[in-house]
């Protein structure tokens, strides 16, 4: 476990003046690759032998509305490891100590060279608790896209400076978009209450991304992020707004 204090900056707070999700996304991965470095499965152990840790899927949650600009605190733990997944739990704290923002993350290890993952170590799975605690329930990442047309549709190129150590889209980038392509009517006056994001495939600078947000029920959308370069999906998100 790992508690890290982040000086939230000027530019990455919204219009509003408020902390964002995609703030405190960015913030998770920090915290998850500082611990992971604590444990000796830091990405600069894992490339040692051609290897790289992969998100697969995330869930996250506000707990607060209006997060003001303040320092926060977040703590990020390794819950537990299976034969191909790890996950870890989030949750981020105000300078007063309240809760603002917490979630989960599934990660899996992947052989860059072979592009296939890679059993979990077994010095990794020696971590999982003997009796595990309380988990946050795992939300339905596998439903279908829904029936009703298209609520709006967003056009993206890819920058690299959208890229991360793997030379890939980096995923809070997926999750940035899919909460822009929500029509702004619906934004207005809201706020991102839950936020699922499921990563399918990989997507490199210059890429142009199509962004379609199908309406699910009130306030609530499921997006498709598709690479038009051979049609395929890239990440499926899911968004609450309340």
């Amino acid at each position: 476990m790992i508690e890290k204090v982040f000086q939230v900056r000027f530019d990455e707070l919204d219009a509003g003046g408020e902390i964002p999700a995609t703030a405190f996304l960015k913030y998770f991965q920090q915290a998850a690759a500082l611990d992971s470095a604590q444990l000796g499965f830091g990405w600069k152990d894992l490339i040692k032998n051609n290897q790289t840790w992969i998100l697969t899927h995330m869930q996250a949650r506000a707990l607060q509305t209006n997060i003001k600009l303040q320092d926060v605190t977040v703590n990020t733990r390794h819950v537990y490891s299976d034969r191909l997944l790890s996950r870890r739990q989030f949750t981020v704290y105000g300078e007063n100590g309240t809760p603002l923002f917490e979630g989960s993350s599934w990660w899996a290890i992947i052989d860059i060279a072979k592009r296939r993952l890679v059993r979990t170590p077994q010095h990794l799975l020696d971590l999982n608790p003997a009796q595990p605690k309380e988990l946050e329930p795992e939300e339905n990442f596998k439903a279908p896209l829904p029936a009703e047309a298209p609520a709006h549709t967003l056009e993206i190129i890819t920058r690299e400076e959208d890229l991360d150590l793997n030379a890939h889209v980096n995923n809070t980038h997926y999750a940035a978009w899919a909460i822009q392509s929500v029509p702004a009517e619906i934004r207005a006056g809201k706020r991102l209450d839950r936020i699922l994001l499921s990563f399918k495939n990989e997507c490199r600078a210059g890429e142009k991304i199509t962004v379609v947000a199908y309406p699910c029920g009130e306030n609530a959308f499921w997006h498709t992020l598709i690479r038009q370069s051979d049609g395929k999906e890239t990440a499926r998100v899911y968004t609450r707004w309340i």
